[in-house]
C-alpha cells in the first residue's frame, strides 16, 4: 500500500463521513486533529476518542506542536488523516505542505456572508484568499468522500468577484 498523508478541513473534525468514508477507504489507522481548541478541551479530546474504531490510533497536536513535530510525522510509512477545524488553520501550517500530501476541503458548515461552494462546503472571502494563496502551489480537492469526483477551482478569487 502507498502512504497517505491526507490534510481535511471539516469543521466537525470526526464524525460519520470522516469514519465510512475516509479512514475506511484508505486503510488508515492514524488520525490527528491540529487544533489549539480542542487541545485545551478534555471532554471535546475524550468524546473524538471515543467516536473511532478501535484500531486507530488518535493523536492530537496545538498548530504550533504539529509544525514542530511534522518531520516526524513526515517521516511516518503508514497512512495518516490530518484534520483541521477551518482553513485558516491549514494554512497556519502551509510551512510543511509538499506535493506528496493530499489537501481535501470537506465540509465546513453554512454561515452568514459565507459563499457556497458545494453543498456541504461554504466559505468567507477570507478563506477564500488562503485558500487561493495555497492553490497557487498546490492542488486542493474540494469533495466530501474520496471516491467522488472533485470539485475543481482553479481560481478560488474568481467566487468573490476579483
Amino acid at each position: 500500500m502507498n502512504r497517505k498523508l491526507i490534510f481535511r478541513v471539516d469543521d466537525r473534525l470526526i464524525h460519520g463521513q470522516v469514519i465510512e468514508g475516509w479512514i475506511k477507504y484508505f486503510k488508515i489507522r492514524e488520525i490527528i486533529i491540529v487544533s489549539d481548541r480542542v487541545c485545551k478541551d478534555d471532554l471535546q479530546r475524550m468524546i473524538y476518542s471515543s467516536i473511532l474504531p478501535e484500531d486507530c490510533i488518535l493523536q492530537f497536536y496545538s498548530i504550533e506542536n504539529f509544525i514542530n513535530n511534522f518531520a516526524e510525522i513526515y517521516s511516518a510509512k503508514r497512512s495518516i488523516l490530518i484534520l483541521f477545524e477551518s482553513v485558516r488553520d491549514l494554512y497556519n501550517v502551509r510551512e510543511v505542505l509538499n506535493d506528496e500530501i493530499i489537501i481535501n476541503v470537506g465540509c465546513v458548515a453554512s454561515r452568514e456572508h459565507k459563499i457556497e461552494i458545494t453543498d456541504t462546503v461554504f466559505l468567507d472571502k477570507d478563506e477564500l484568499i488562503l485558500l487561493s494563496k495555497l492553490r497557487e502551489k498546490y492542488d486542493i480537492q474540494v469533495k466530501k468522500l474520496p471516491w467522488e469526483t472533485a470539485v475543481e477551482i482553479k481560481n478560488f478569487l474568481s467566487l468573490i468577484g476579483e
